[in-house]
């Protein structure tokens, strides 16, 4: 991990050029390493994270972690939302320009980045009463705990049991030849098939949402000192997703809001999304949590995961308040506030979920139990690079499904890339 290789990405050195002398003069400054005012004095703590702007998800989110308040009634607290797509590049800007919010949620990915950049402030002492799972490990960097898991979220195979009952399904399927079968049986009736991100256009997501193609296929990208792209095992994995987008069954040409509308609207069969995702489909449509199916992915080995991080911006005027948020989210009273709008996904505690939740979300125990042993999206050896390996990765798979580029040459050519 990233405690056992210390090298400047190139885009944490990008975002250390962007502003590098605002950079310089804040880390060199008081304010860097001042803790602010203590945190039984209160203040207005701003918390960041994309998740507030989910439909109905956000809203619970929100109000769980302002239960903050009720053990600290000085503080106030603010978000900042902004969507998906724009997040991580508004954030890299504000934290480069020595702002930003003093609390956020970001992905692994950026995580590794800001990390290598000196933005996080150590949460060490902030975390002196908690009892944190092995999820929260890769965090540690020299030593020290630049942040805490908000939510680990294993990748699973989605069924809209509506859809597929009138298809004649009777069950998900455990192989890509049995997905497009399926998914043939689906599209028969007027719905779309199965969907799953597929264009560059959304290469964030698409990214993080492939990953799983190639571990479910025993491969990687790396085998943690150099880089494998073009591994046979990759390129089954490539070819595998040209048969799925070749046989009809999915929507091309549909971002991850449209299909995922489709879905909720039961004009979907089946998808590929990760536990936090499943959890919104149960809120704001047709889907509920007796009508939402999940079954592990159609592959012989296990997928990725996506993880979600609580960091600190080392140069936030409220560093005592901003750490003292972090020791009450990972307290049990945090932990279990949370719970129920991060649903079937691993936290920063091995908090359970409640009966009541189970007994309403039954498909929710399928990634509960894939928790355990799914991988990091984040290349061993190359995490704070995974973005910027990715690129020619994802433009390889793009030109093997729009141009009909051999799935070896394209990967063959995506290593050349990537090493250079």
């Amino acid at each position: 991990m990233i405690g056992q290789k210390r090298r400047i990405s190139t885009i944490a050195a990008a975002i250390l050029a962007t502003s590098a002398l605002a950079l310089a003069g804040c880390a060199g400054s008081d304010d860097a390493t001042d803790e602010g005012a203590p945190a039984a004095d209160g203040g207005t703590l701003v918390v960041s994270n994309w998740q507030w702007l989910e439909p109905g998800r956000g809203d619970v989110l929100w109000d769980a972690v302002s239960g903050y308040t009720e053990a600290n009634p000085e503080a106030k607290l603010t978000r900042s939302e902004t969507a998906y797509g724009q997040y991580a590049d508004k954030l890299n800007t504000e934290l480069g320009a020595g702002g930003g919010p003093d609390v956020f949620v970001i992905l692994d990915s950026q995580y590794a980045t800001l990390a290598e950049a000196g933005l996080l402030e150590p949460l060490d002492d902030a975390l002196t009463d908690a009892t944190l799972n092995t999820s929260n490990e890769p965090m540690v960097v020299d030593g020290q705990q630049l942040a805490v898991t908000w939510e680990q979220v294993p990748y699973a195979l989605l069924g809209n049991k509506t859809v597929l009952d009138e298809a004649g399904v009777s069950e998900l399927p455990g192989s890509v030849d049995e997905l497009i079968e399926a998914g043939k049986k689906v599209k028969a009736i007027g719905a779309d098939g199965f969907a799953v991100r597929h264009q560059m256009g959304e290469f964030d997501g698409w990214s993080l949402d492939f990953q799983s193609w190639p571990l479910g296929f025993g491969g990687g990208w790396s085998d943690g000192t150099k880089l494998t792209i073009d591994a046979p095992e990759n390129v089954a994995a490539v070819t595998a997703f040209k048969e799925v987008y070749d046989s009809g069954i999915l929507p091309v040409g549909d971002d991850a809001s449209t299909f995922r509308t489709k879905f909720k609207e039961n004009q979907l069969g089946m998808m590929i999304d990760n536990a936090g995702a499943a959890l919104s489909y149960t809120s704001g449509g047709q889907v509920t949590g007796q009508t939402l199916l999940a079954a592990p992915l159609p592959f012989d080995e296990v997928g990725a995961h996506q993880k979600l991080v609580l960091a600190v911006n080392a140069n936030s005027k409220n560093k005592a308040l901003a750490k003292d948020f972090v020791s009450w989210f990972v307290s049990e009273t945090g932990q279990t506030a949370v719970r129920p709008g991060l649903g079937a996904s691993t936290l920063a505690t091995d908090v359970p979920l409640t009966d009541e939740f189970t007994a309403e979300h039954p498909w929710a125990q399928v990634f509960v139990d894939l928790g355990a042993s799914t991988k990091g999206a984040l290349i061993p050896g190359f995490e704070a690079d995974t973005k910027t390996i990715m690129q020619p990765v994802m433009q390889a798979v793009e030109r093997v499904l729009t141009q009909d580029q051999d799935p070896k040459a394209a990967l063959e050519q995506a290593q050349s890339e990537a090493t250079r």
